[in-house]
This record gives C-alpha cells, sequence and structure tokens, in this order.
C-alpha cells in the first residue's frame, strides 16, 4: 500500500509524465480511502485546468499602455516589484 508522500509525488508527477496501470490502481485504491490525498488531488487536477484554461485564452488578453502603467504604479507602491 502506497502512503501519502508516495501519492503526492505521484500526483506532482503524473502532471508530466504518465503513471503505469499498477501505480494508478494503487493510487486509486489509496484515494478510497484517504479523504486528505483525494483532496489534495482534486485540487492538484483544479489548479492544472484553471491553468490549461488560461493558457488557451492568453493571447485574446489585451491590455493599454495606461492600464499596464497603472498596474506597473500599483505594484511599486506595494513594493511587490
Amino acid at each position: 500500500m502506497l502512503k501519502c508522500k508516495q501519492i503526492t509525488e505521484l500526483a506532482s508527477n503524473s502532471l508530466d509524465t504518465s503513471i503505469p496501470w499498477l501505480k494508478r490502481l494503487q493510487i486509486k485504491l489509496h484515494l478510497m480511502m484517504c479523504e486528505t490525498c483525494y483532496q489534495y488531488i482534486k485540487q492538484i487536477k483544479f489548479i492544472q485546468n484553471t491553468i490549461s484554461g488560461i493558457e488557451k485564452h492568453q493571447e485574446n488578453i489585451f491590455l493599454s499602455v495606461e492600464a499596464k502603467k497603472r498596474i506597473q504604479a500599483k505594484l511599486n507602491q506595494a513594493k511587490i516589484l
């Protein structure tokens, strides 16, 4: 049986590579018993879907020069950059 640490590592790796079917089965069995890991995987999938959605629409995003200057000024005031 896989432990929670192994599940989180496999979940992170699964974003980049394919996981063998036996490991996928072990993950599913673990998730059936562990609510914490289930929620973690759910959050990773949500973040991945959100990022891919942003990337798809990124070319449609346009800010005027004035808007960019206002944003930069606010960031400078907040000392973020």
